[in-house]
Order: structure tokens, then sequence, then C-alpha cells
């Protein structure tokens, strides 16, 4: 396993994350994974996280994460479980996969996803696609050509749930069939256990095929986050634990050929290939 840590890197805090804002009294209430429903804003978290792209965590994915997708060979078919509200992950991918899917927990989100592939969302992604496309050495003019390329690119919108079987639903002939799969800020939000973390990513993990590639980003040793001036539960979880999960679903991260792993204050992306068998 390739392990970078880098100590410092432009556009991200050297600190951990700042989690411990309580200026808003709304934060004084930690949500759980049960008030997703009705306490996850899609828009306040589209307009915390990309507008401006201020956020560590947002800012490792769109730093680092193009550099990652450069390593790969180009397949096929691509689906970033928990997506969310966003393209970002998507768009990174538009160049090295035929088909694009997003899969998502929450109604909300996968609304606003499919008014974003109608060309009917308000979001204005250039802030997050300029960030990208500097890290691709590419001009901010192409913000426009670079966003209808991954509207192209993207099949279709799907439920998802890591507990259960198959953790996307996509249809018989899509079922573990994704050359790739993404999931990033995911995991540790969705699980209140170690063993329901290690179900989860197991359970993601089987919609890889046989030397396939699995990418996750996520926080370490934290146990909440906020936006939108609510907190919500965290997982907290160690890199060896997390490392440990990937070795079960059958990753081979400890192999330096076909493991990439990136550290940087806290956060993490990392890059897997599934075993042959």
């Amino acid at each position: 396993m390739e392990t970078i840590t880098p100590r410092s890197t432009n556009g991200i805090p050297a600190e951990k994350l700042d989690l411990n804002s309580k200026n808003d009294s709304k934060q004084q209430i930690i949500y759980t994974r049960d008030h997703f429903h009705t306490e996850f804003d899609t828009n306040a978290y589209l307009t915390d996280f990309y507008t401006k792209i201020e956020d560590p965590a947002m800012q490792l994915v769109l730093t680092f994460l193009p550099s990652i997708v450069a390593r790969l060979p180009p397949r096929k078919r691509l689906a970033d479980f928990g997506a969310g509200p966003t393209i970002h992950v998507a768009a990174c991918f538009r160049n090295h996969v035929d088909e694009i899917y997003l899969a998502d927990y929450l109604p909300q989100n996968r609304e606003e996803l499919q008014r974003w592939k109608n060309g009917e969302s308000k979001f204005d992604w250039g802030a997050a696609l300029r960030m990208m496309l500097t890290r691709e050495g590419k001009d901010w003019s192409k913000v426009v050509e670079t966003e209808a390329e991954t509207r192209a690119k993207v099949f279709d919108i799907f439920y998802a749930n890591c507990f259960e079987q198959p953790s996307i639903q996509c249809g018989k002939d899509l079922e573990g069939k994704f050359d790739i799969i993404t999931s990033v800020f995911t995991m540790e939000y969705c699980c209140n256990t170690k063993d329901e973390y290690q179900t989860a990513i197991k359970n993601v993990v089987e919609q890889v095929i046989p030397g396939g590639y699995f990418i996750m980003g996520g926080i370490l040793e934290e146990t909440w986050c906020s936006f939108g001036g609510r907190k919500f539960t965290c997982l907290f979880i160690t890199k060896e634990f997390m490392l440990d999960c990937l070795r079960e679903a059958g990753c081979l991260v400890d192999d330096e050929k076909n493991c990439y792993l990136l550290e940087v204050n806290g956060m993490f992306l990392v890059c897997a290939k599934k075993a042959e068998n």
C-alpha cells in the first residue's frame, strides 16, 4: 500500500476540521441518521460546502481525487455511492468512464440530482469545477463544457442503502457490475457502530466487479460534523480499523501496487483494487 501524508497542501488548512462552532443554538442538538429525512437540508449542504469551497474536506476531494483518477486505467462503469446532491465526483471521472451512475439514500438528494440531470437545478457548480479544472491543468473557460460532459455521462440516479443487499437498487443488469465505486464522506455518517461500518463497506464493495476499484474518502477519529446550523453524528473510526474493513471486504490494501492511501489532517482518501477472486 502506498501511503502519502503531506504536512500541508495548498488550499488545505494545517488544522483539522473545525467542528466546534457554537454560534447557532441549533448546533446544540446532535442529529443521527434517523433524522436525515427531515433534518438534512439539501440546499444548505450545497451552499455551505460547494459555494466557496472553504471546507477542508471538500478541498481534499477536489484537490486530490483528480490525481487518483489519472492513475486509473479507463473503465466502463462508475457508481458514486452516497453522492448526496453533488456531481463533483462524477465530473472528475467524466473522461475516464463511459457510464456514470449516482446513488443516494435520501429522496431530497436524488430529486436535486434529477433536476441537475434535467438541466433544471439552480445551484451553480462553478466554484467546485474551477478547482477541479485547476488540478487537471485545464482552463476555467471550460466550466460549462465540463458540466455538460459530466451530464452526458450520467445515465441514471438510484436509491442506495449500505445496510441492504444489493446496496444500490440498480436492477439485475447492473448489480455487481460496477468497475469503480466511489463513496466520499458517507460511511461514517450512516453507521452507529463498528459492526455496521464493517457491514456497510462489505455491502458496497460487493457491487464492484472483481479487479475493479473502490475509492473511499472519510474522517478519522471524529464524532460529529455540522452544516446549515445542524450537527450530525459521525462514527469514531481509526485508520487501522478502516483498512481492516476494506481488507475483509476483499480490497487489496496491503498491496503497494494496488492501493493508494492519502492522509491529510485527520481526513483520508483511499483507492484500493478489489481482488480478482
